[in-house]
């Protein structure tokens, strides 16, 4: 009767561990797959903080309200479209006389702001006014190409056949052939479950629009990138035939 128990619950563990099984059941290779193009840039995006302090809360608030109102003004003399430009929920913080104490010496506004240009003609001229003004940090800028989304469509075919490429030539090293696709996944996300389940670890591919050449200083005056680089890549994983 024991005896009989016994294999009753081994039986009944079986599924369970089959469900759990950290790999597939079958023969597979997993390969990511990438492509690259370098295009001139005909946009770009800057981002920005407009920050004040001052010792008193209505002084702080009133700075950042004036310094957001001359950038207003600034940028739409240079054709940027109020649509075009977004700012966050203005924060306001209190600054104390050290780490330790409690005593409030002053008080912090800050208010991150976004401008979508849509050609880069004037970037030179806005980066240039942006840096010289007494309340405007963390300036950023990254550039862009109208075309970004045909020029991806473009690249992750390339993606695609340069994967099932990578998996033929490795299955062909062992004696074994492709026989279809099991999961594809992009480069620059996660496989998910999958990841978790099968052991792997997502591809460390760069998605999207990236830039090749920072605006660089030379002699006080800004610099374009004469190209920027956009990359797609693809992770596969294929399932083998002998």
């Amino acid at each position: 009767m024991r005896t009989m128990l016994v294999t009753v619950a081994l039986s009944a563990l079986i599924p369970f561990a089959t469900q759990a099984s950290p790999v597939p059941d079958f023969p597979f290779v997993t390969v990511t797959g990438s492509a690259q193009m370098e295009v001139a840039p005909d946009s770009a995006r800057i981002s920005l903080v407009i920050r004040a302090n001052a010792e008193t809360a209505d002084a702080a608030t009133s700075s950042v309200y004036q310094q957001g109102r001359s950038l207003l003004s600034y940028l739409q003399s240079k054709g940027v479209e109020l649509g075009d430009i977004e700012a966050a929920q203005i924060n306001k913080e209190a600054t104390y006389q050290d780490y330790s104490s409690r005593v409030i010496t002053g008080y912090a506004a800050t208010q991150p702001v976004f401008v979508q240009l849509r050609s880069i003609e004037h970037y030179i001229a806005i980066m240039d006014h942006l840096f010289k003004q007494p309340h405007i940090f963390s300036i950023q800028g990254q550039f862009e190409t109208s075309k970004k989304e045909q020029l991806e469509q473009e690249l992750m075919a390339k993606a695609g056949a340069d994967a099932r490429q990578r998996a033929e030539r490795l299955a062909k090293a062992q004696g074994a052939g492709i026989h279809s696709v099991f999961a594809i996944s992009e480069g620059s996300r996660s496989w998910g479950s999958l990841s978790s389940d099968f052991g792997f670890g997502a591809g460390s591919g760069v998605y999207g629009v990236q830039m090749r050449a920072s605006a660089d200083m030379a002699e006080s005056s800004l610099v374009l990138p004469k190209h920027i680089r956009i990359q797609q890549s693809v992770n596969v994983i294929y399932r083998l035939e002998p």
